[in-house]
């Protein structure tokens, strides 16, 4: 079963290896990250301050926006 998947801190290191370990499974995946300058062919990432409530929710309308397309 194909499932949406949003992982935080998605731009290096376990989150990004997470992430397309996970599309390549064939899963939608979105990643966040606070300064989300780079581009992956596997997945988007989106701007995401965790520490920022205005973040957080522009953050899960776009996640939203962006799957459910």
């Amino acid at each position: 079963m194909k499932k949406n998947i949003l992982i935080t801190g998605a731009s290096s290191g376990i989150g990004k290896t997470i992430g397309e370990y996970l599309t390549d499974k064939g899963h939608n995946v979105i990643g966040t990250s606070r300064n989300p300058d780079q581009s992956y062919e596997k997945f988007q990432l989106i701007p995401l301050d965790v520490a920022d409530n205005e973040s957080v929710s522009a953050a899960c309308r776009l996640a939203l926006d962006k799957l459910t397309r």
